[in-house]
């Protein structure tokens, strides 16, 4: 009889072992079920942590790196006021005073301003007329930050060269090198040449009797201007 009881319990003993083991297996199967997901989530939020932090670096740094090429550099610009317009039998004469300005934080080298007349149809780019002058600069001053510097620019057109109608439009091309480099910089103006008289309308087109036309009458009006 006890020997029977003993065997029992035995067996009940060894059903609850397997029992217990059959469940702690399935644990271990749900625990690995739960991490491979998990871990393929934390990787891939990793991954994108990686992604979102570089791309914030490299933005970063192109921001910089822009901000650089824009400030340490020279700036120049101009402020443009006609003298006089003059006409004799030879031709026409348009003269400006021209002053120039390097508002950046570097020098300006070799600074060079020149005038163009420019025929009376607009549209053919002006940036492609003051191309061909001064490539990258040419003889001339040298403009630290603030510096002013003005000089007298005519340009003049014989009676052959326009005919009966003289140009009505005049571009300002200034070009300089960089102190701290090889680049050059280039700035560009574009004025309407109109005759003022108040209280009439401006007057586009101007008669090329022989005589000299001076502001008040003489002004220019902007038309476009480029700075790089």
């Amino acid at each position: 009889m006890v020997s029977k009881i003993k065997r029992r319990r035995s067996s009940l003993k060894d059903r609850w072992v397997e029992t217990a083991a059959a469940h702690n297996l399935k644990r271990l199967d749900l625990r690995n079920n739960w991490i491979a997901p998990a871990w393929m989530l934390i990787t891939a939020f990793a991954a994108i942590v990686f992604v979102v932090v570089a791309s914030f670096q490299w933005k970063t740094l192109s921001r910089i790196e822009h901000l650089l090429n824009v400030t340490q550099r020279p700036w120049v610009a101009a402020s443009i006021a006609p003298i006089g317009l003059t006409f004799d039998d030879q031709g026409g004469a348009l003269t400006l005073r021209v002053t120039i300005k390097n508002s950046g934080a570097v020098p300006a080298i070799d600074v060079l301003a020149s005038s163009i007349l420019l025929l009376r149809d607009p549209q053919p780019p002006y940036k492609k007329a003051c191309s061909q002058y001064g490539v990258g600069g040419g003889p001339g001053p040298t403009l630290f930050k603030d510096d002013v510097f003005a000089k007298i620019s005519t340009a003049s057109l014989s009676r052959v060269d326009f005919g009966q109608h003289f140009p009505s439009l005049v571009a300002v091309c200034i070009k300089y090198r960089f102190a701290n480099s090889s680049q050059t910089g280039e700035t560009g103006y574009l004025f309407s040449i109109v005759r003022h008289d108040p209280p009439h309308p401006d007057l586009y087109f101007i008669e090329s009797k022989n005589g000299t036309l001076s502001p008040p009458e003489l002004a220019l009006l902007p038309a476009a201007s480029y700075h790089y």
